[in-house]
């Protein structure tokens, strides 16, 4: 009998335990990440790569569910003042996307297919205070990356996430519709 009462309560601290520490990696999975420009809680099924710096941006790299959407959350400087209209038709051009910049409320947006055929879309906002500009440029299954990018929360500079507008009856800031 002795062993038995050893034997329980061990086990049933080992399981306590285990849960405990099931929890704490689910908590940690769901909290927000703050990256200093903004925080983002990613959705159920995103992946988020370490961030990198190319060309003198930050950049973030995210995959959406199933691989079948593409986010890079960029960050940076431009010789000037930050132009998002700038940013946004740079960015327009290197994918190859035909369809024209946009401005929809002080952000500066394009959807369209990329030279490989691929949908892409992109909001670009600016801070001019700070002297800097925020691009978040999606690819593959844009519709599926809604939901990043509506987890995307103001940071040091709020100025630069894409604002909250009224687009397919949502409040949430939204990539333009697919062209018809």
């Amino acid at each position: 009998m002795t062993f038995h009462f050893s034997v329980r309560p061990a086990i049933w601290v080992v399981v306590h335990a285990a849960i405990w520490l099931a929890l704490m990696a689910a908590a940690q999975t769901a909290r927000a990440e703050n990256y200093g420009w903004f925080s983002l809680e990613a959705p159920q099924g995103w992946q988020a790569e370490a961030p990198s710096t190319l060309a003198g941006a930050w950049v973030l790299a995210l995959t959406g569910p199933e691989e079948a959407v593409h986010v890079r959350i960029m960050v940076g400087k431009t010789a000037g003042p930050p132009d998002a209209a700038d940013v946004a038709g740079l960015l327009r051009a290197a994918a190859g996307v035909r369809e024209p910049v946009r401005r929809t409320d002080a952000q500066y947006v394009f959807r369209g297919k990329d030279a490989m055929g691929v949908d892409t879309a992109c909001i670009v906002g600016a801070d001019p205070q700070a002297g800097i500009y925020m691009a978040v440029l999606c690819s593959g299954d844009v519709d599926r990356a809604e939901e990043l990018l509506a987890a995307l929360r103001g940071g040091l500079n709020p100025a630069m996430l894409p604002l909250r507008h009224a687009v397919r009856g949502s409040i949430e800031p939204r990539f333009l519709p697919a062209a018809q």
